[in-house]
């Protein structure tokens, strides 16, 4: 019953009004502060997870981008590619191999 009498007067507010219980009072004044920061800190790490989980979205987004842009560079760089794209040119491959000119002769 005392139990249940200290949390009422605590409910009510007579437990702050006594003489006897204003030694408590940097004590839940520090009880108070450490809430306050566990919830902030709470939030932030909440924030953090969001942001976090935003970022792994892009780089998978951006990694995507990459291996596609990569294959398709890498189609432009085939010789029958280039061939085609120099032909539209009017240009033709060379059927002869390349010389090597040596200058110290």
């Amino acid at each position: 019953m005392s139990k249940n009498r200290s949390i009422l007067s605590v409910l009510k507010g007579d437990f702050f009004s006594k003489k006897e219980s204003q030694n408590y009072f940097p004590f839940l004044f520090l009880i108070i502060l450490l809430l306050l920061l566990n919830i902030r800190l709470s939030f932030n790490a909440e924030s953090l997870l969001k942001e976090s989980l935003k970022l792994e979205r892009q780089i998978t987004s951006l990694r995507l981008t990459y291996v596609n842009t990569k294959s398709e560079l890498m189609k432009v760089y085939k010789r029958s590619e280039i061939e085609g794209l120099v032909k539209a040119q009017g240009l033709n491959s060379s059927n002869n191999p390349p010389r090597i000119i040596d200058f110290h002769e």
